[in-house]
């Protein structure tokens, strides 16, 4: 309700003004003549006010048409609109130049007029009108009959829908309600009462329909017809079997979930051992059943579209394990564990993607030798060490995903399983034995020195005394299993500790003639003991300082490659793993201890978390937790897209105060560096970072907003301003609504450093960084996103967030309504309409960033799915 003013009003009991005191206001004449836009601005207002008196008090009509409507809805819109044109009169007015006391004055005379009108309405009508605007219960308020009834001020058109004293109205109707369904009464009414009253049919007891015996029995009857019909289907072989088995799996989990959803109060215990003995049957068909992906892919694909699964779940689980989720009757630990395993697995998929390619721009394919730079050249020991150990992670992720994949629907299913995930592809599992005689044939080419360097960057702090052998089976340990790293290091230990005994027996030897001239090399005991006196880094090398290598060479970007791989995996590695919001909600996490120190607007507490970790609860003092809900959502839509954040949960401590709790970032360092000392991936991170910030309409990482993880990872913190400026903000390299100085953020800092020369030498803006994480933006089905932000978006228009008016806006445009007659479901809806709008626009609106504000051509690409 309201009209988009953006007064605010304390409480319905304030003692209005009687339409009897509104008729003596009347605005002094104006000392000078007045303009033109003053005089039909009061013209306008003098109209509205007294079409606003005959619809409150209609005088008799001749002409039908004429008639004012004698539905109380009907008549209560035509009063709004009246409202609506004086308010409008009321602000030219002011813009005509009308003394602050004239406005006032008009101000003060229409809400009497407003007051007097709903004051004359019976409570019938009240509740009639109040229902038909989106009111909840309204027979639960007003209980008491006295003084003003509170739906008067709820439906008052001069006062804003979303201001408190409104919300509280609606909130004291459901906690009413809430009693009744607790079984209680209220104001002498029952549940059913109530329904009665409102014509409606109470809420089920236990299920989505309301069926008869008879139904609950067909639908039984119906289970056991699909079972019998899926084990027909599996007897079935051809052409069609696969789809003759997905119709009939569809068919037996469309059966099972009816009858899992029926309400029969009459049946009693009995409905309850009907479903039991419908699910067993159901368990026993699929235990002894195999999945085939494409059999699944129908009652996926279905799933999918109505949000029962998510795009990670339904890309990442094998048939059973989707059968489960998409089963009414799956224990809800059980369906926590598979979605927990769908992340898992595509964060191991994420990372065996990554760390392939790095792998074969230095291992080409099809028996090509090593495209290694070379080991003396400044940069190749760290790069070369990189890529062998990378070599070994992509094995081990080869092996572990390759046991899961091919039952997946990416797997399994699609026509192409190998297009986005090249590792899995036949013929490309990296052999240990190849990779070992592939990288001795290069390692003979190089000088000794050079490779001990690079074995130094894989931590053999002996290696200037280690042979030729010694440092490249130390450098394949990294990929081939056959070698043993710490046992190369004994073993270079103990031949330098034998030629330290031999000499020292030999000059023993020398100076006592006495002596047996046989007595030969020292025992290994000896050699223990010398070895044990010797000082542990007596034999080691120290690594010839890195020379930078020139930018733009083989080596930089070899060297950019592996860091871009490194950085990706630290920053994974050091962020919090996300829990199930549900459990996070059980946990009780005290009254905790005030953290001032943490900064930022909100007030914030620390609290020790059931595994003695760190988290940190901020208080929403001011919007009921609708702000919690938008940071929760935030930073679960972000790590969809694979950038970095720290999960964020709406949590409610046991006083009552809503926020938001997340855990803290260990042993994190603040970024402090300037634009002109970050690396290259540095750079491309706060790029990914920047496309995940504007799909949430987040534009408040400034650089204290920004953490250093200690793998080297770069993430940002603190996104409580998401959406803060949804549908007004500007995707530009000029737009920081939170200020300039030390409020601009960091990928704001970024751009301009570019644009004047301010990056480092062959550091430089690459638009393909943003490609994967549009990518995987895009991904993600419309509906998916829409359920991410529902809470976001209903709690945000009941609280009335800074988003509000803007949607408020788009959603009277879109409908065609003045502004006062939207309610918060349709600004909510408006929300999401745009959430989905910008996330499929990403890619169109980051090619046109890049290209026509940044003056990168290269950019274009993005639009045709570029980012190579």
């Amino acid at each position: 309700m309201g009209t988009g003013s953006k007064s605010s009003h304390a409480s319905y009991a304030v003692g209005p003004t009687t339409a009897s005191e509104a008729d003596d206001v009347v605005a002094e004449a104006p000392a000078q003549a007045m303009s033109e836009e003053e005089v039909q601005a009061k013209a306008d207002l003098l109209m509205a006010m007294n079409l606003m008196e005959e619809i409150a008090d209609p005088p008799f009509a001749i002409d039908f048409e004429d008639a004012v409507p004698t539905d109380p809805v009907e008549r209560y819109d035509l009063f709004v609109t009246q409202v609506e044109q004086a308010q409008e009169a009321i602000e030219k007015l002011k813009e005509a130049g009308a003394s602050e006391e004239e406005i006032e004055a008009h101000t003060k005379a229409l809400k009497a007029q407003t007051l007097a009108y709903l004051n004359s309405l019976d409570e019938d009508d009240l509740r009639e009108i109040a229902e038909a605007k989106g009111f909840e219960h309204p027979a639960l308020v007003g209980l008491s009959g006295k003084g003003q009834h509170p739906l008067v001020h709820w439906l008052d058109p001069a006062y804003p829908g979303d201001i408190p004293s409104k919300e509280k109205i609606q909130a004291a109707a459901l906690n009413r309600y809430n009693e009744l369904l607790a079984g209680k009464t209220v104001g002498g009414m029952t549940l059913a009462d109530l329904h009665e009253i409102e014509g409606t049919e109470p809420p089920l007891s236990g299920g989505a329909w309301k069926a008869t015996p008879d139904d609950v029995a067909a639908s039984a009857q119906a289970v056991t017809a699909s079972i019998d019909a899926w084990n027909e289907a599996s007897k079935t072989y051809g052409p069609q079997w696969q789809e003759q088995r997905a119709e009939a799996l569809q068919t037996m989990l469309a059966a099972e979930q009816k009858l899992a959803s029926a309400d029969c109060p009459e049946l009693g215990e009995d409905l309850a051992k009907t479903k039991a003995e419908a699910k067993l049957a159901v368990d026993e068909v699929l235990t002894h059943t195999y999945m085939h992906p494409k059999v699944v892919q129908p009652s996926v694909q279905e799933a999918l579209a109505s949000g029962q699964l998510s795009e990670t779940e339904a890309m990442h689980l094998g048939g059973h394990q989707l059968v489960a989720l998409m089963r009414p009757n799956t224990p809800e630990s059980e369906v926590e564990s598979l979605k927990a395993l769908a992340v898992k697995r595509q964060e191991q998929l994420a990372n065996l993607d990554a760390g392939y390619a790095a792998h074969i721009a230095m291992a080409p394919e099809g028996g090509q030798p090593l495209n290694l730079p070379s080991a003396g050249d400044p940069g190749a020991p760290q790069a070369i060490a990189a890529w062998a150990k990378n070599a070994g992670d992509v094995q081990d992720m080869q092996m572990d995903v390759k046991g899961w994949y091919a039952y997946t629907q990416q797997g399994g299913a699609s026509d192409t399983p190998y297009a986005e995930h090249p590792a899995l592809g036949p013929g490309k599992h990296l052999h240990s034995g190849d990779l070992t005689s592939d990288f001795k044939a290069w390692a003979a080419k190089q000088k000794l020195s050079d490779l001990r360097a690079v074995a130094a960057e894989l931590g053999m702090d002996n290696n200037a005394k280690a042979t030729r052998a010694q440092v490249q089976n130390y450098i394949a340990a990294s990929f081939n299993k056959k070698y043993d790293q710490q046992a190369i290091k004994d073993k270079v230990t103990a031949d330098v500790a034998k030629k330290e005994a031999a000499k020292a027996a030999k000059a023993a030897g020398a100076a006592a003639p006495a002596a047996k001239p046989d007595a030969g090399l020292a025992s290994d005991e000896a050699v223990q003991a010398l070895a044990s006196k010797l000082p542990s880094n007596s034999t080691g090398a120290k690594a010839k300082p890195a020379k930078a290598p020139k930018p733009g060479s083989f080596n930089a970007n070899v060297q950019a490659m592996m860091a871009a791989v490194q950085h990706a995996k630290a920053t994974s590695q050091d962020l919090p793993a996300r829990v199930d919001a549900k459990e996070v909600a059980s946990w009780n996490f005290g009254s905790g201890t005030k953290a001032s120190n943490l900064g930022g607007t909100y007030a914030k507490t620390v609290h020790v978390g059931p595994d003695g970790s760190q988290w940190m609860f901020k208080a929403d003092h001011n919007h009921g937790g609708a702000l919690g809900h938008t940071e929760a959502a935030a930073s679960h839509v972000l790590s969809l897209g694979g950038v970095p954040a720290v999960p964020v949960y709406h949590h409610k401590k046991a006083d009552g105060t809503a926020g938001s709790i997340q855990p803290l970032l260990k042993d994190a360092k603040p970024f402090t560096s300037s634009p002109s000392q970050w690396t290259q991936f540095q750079v491309d991170a706060i790029v990914r970072s920047h496309v995940g910030s504007w799909l949430v309409g987040e534009h408040d990482g400034h650089q204290d907003n920004w953490l250093a993880t200690p793998s080297g990872g770069l993430v940002q913190i603190d996104r409580g301003q998401a959406f803060k400026h949804f549908g007004a903000d500007k995707l530009s390299v000029d737009y920081a609504p939170s200020g300039g100085g030390g409020f601009t953020p960091v990928h704001q800092k970024l751009y301009q450093a570019a644009l004047g020369g301010g990056l480092a030498n062959g550091v430089k803006i690459n638009p393909a960084a943003a490609h994967p994480v549009i990518k995987k933006f895009e991904s993600m089905p419309d509906a998916q996103l829409r359920s991410i932000l529902h809470s976001t978006a209903h709690e945000g228009a009941k609280a009335g967030v800074a988003w509000v008016p803007h949607m408020r806006s788009r959603a009277a445009k879109a409908l065609k309504i003045p502004q006062s007659q939207v309610t918060h479901d349709q600004i909510a809806t408006a929300f999401l309409d745009h959430a989905v709008e910008r996330k499929n626009n990403l890619r169109q609106n980051f090619s046109d960033f890049f290209v026509k504000q940044l003056g990168l051509p290269s950019g274009a690409s993005l639009k045709h799915g570029g980012g190579n």
